[in-house]
């Protein structure tokens, strides 16, 4: 059995793989928010190319929304975080 992927499938992995390597390696640690948009933009690529077969306007709108997606979801966060830390510390 052989499988047979495209050669922008092929790109559009690759791509997906070096930014989550990139994104495990990073030092000094961004802002959470860049970290959730950057971990989106590279899962909404994936998506993107695959739901469109590659094409360039799939893959870069998957990124963006992904990107986006990702912003938000850690702005969420850190305001739970923020709203939980004021009020144990009460005075």
């Amino acid at each position: 059995m052989r499988i047979v992927i495209s050669h922008k499938r092929a790109i559009a992995l690759t791509f997906v793989v070096l930014i989550a390597m990139t994104v495990a390696t990073v030092k000094p640690e961004p802002a959470l928010a860049q970290e959730g948009a950057l971990v989106g933009g590279a899962i909404g690529l994936g998506v993107g190319a695959a739901l469109t077969r590659g094409s360039a306007a799939g893959v870069i709108g998957g990124a963006l929304i992904g990107g986006v997606v990702g912003n938000e979801i850690q702005k969420d966060q850190r305001r739970k975080k923020r709203a939980n830390y004021n009020k144990k510390n009460k005075r």
